[in-house]
């Protein structure tokens, strides 16, 4: 295996979220891959944060992210 490749804050694209997706501030950090995120729209959501990112960027608390809610029918 060969050396990761290391992004800077400055190499990282912002993009807006799309329209199922909410903005939201991370509040605490649980461990493993998981957060618990204050959204916009008034809920607080425990979060996973997939693999792909969790290799690219580290997440801290008070960083603002973009969350994508699952959809669970009953």
């Amino acid at each position: 295996m060969g050396k990761r490749k290391v992004i800077s804050e400055a190499e990282i694209e912002l993009r807006l979220p799309e329209e199922s997706e909410v903005l939201g501030i991370a509040e605490k950090l649980l461990g493993f891959d998981r957060i618990m995120v204050r959204c916009l729209d008034g809920f607080t959501r425990l979060c996973r944060i997939r693999g792909k990112m969790k290799r690219r960027t580290w997440i801290r608390v008070n960083d603002v992210v973009i969350v994508s809610p699952l959809g669970f029918s009953d």
